[in-house]
């Protein structure tokens, strides 16, 4: 059981579907022990990537927002929660805008702080086909963090790992 989960709610509507699994994840996770972070990217103000790859060159993004500081509780964190309802084969606009701004992770010094965390994804949707559906968060998870899917789901979710995993974490999802 990790120490802390980092959960960032990507869902537009307030009181929808997202934010009733959410409530539900927080207090699960808060009867067992672990702390949790929560973000709510609609209370936060994130700049659009605008691909100037600042990030690559020096390893800082050129904007100083909101981002500055989620990064932070992402580089502390062993597991983090991505939740936003899929719609029309995509996350919504905030989450789009903050899966960009992971472009940070893709330079090599900053892969290092990714290293050993687990994402999960909470993907509230009227679809029963998650490949398809969750493409947004694949091409990301894939290059960005260079994570792999996995059924494991210790937590009961859709999980992704960062790296190459023991050889009985492997087992478990056999």
């Amino acid at each position: 059981m990790p120490d802390t989960v980092l959960i960032i709610n990507g869902a537009t509507r307030v009181n929808g579907n997202t934010d009733i699994i959410i409530e539900k994840i927080i207090e699960g996770a808060k009867n067992n022990g672990v702390n949790v972070k929560f973000i709510n990217l609609r209370e936060k103000k994130i700049a659009n990537c605008i691909g100037c790859y600042q990030c690559l060159r020096e390893s800082t993004c050129s904007f100083d927002d909101d981002m500055t500081y989620i990064r932070k509780y992402i580089n502390e964190t062993e597991v983090m929660i991505l939740a936003s309802p899929l719609y029309w084969c995509g996350v919504t606009g905030l989450m789009k805008t903050f899966l960009d701004r992971l472009f940070f992770y893709y330079h090599s010094k900053n892969r290092t702080l990714i290293a050993g965390k687990q994402v999960i994804i909470v993907t509230p949707m009227n679809q029963k086909d998650i490949g398809v559906e969750s493409e947004p968060y694949s091409r990301v998870l894939q290059t960005a963090f260079q994570m792999s899917w996995s059924q494991d789901c210790r937590y009961g979710f859709l999980c992704w790992y960062y790296g190459e995993r023991s050889s009985a974490e492997q087992t478990r999802t056999s």
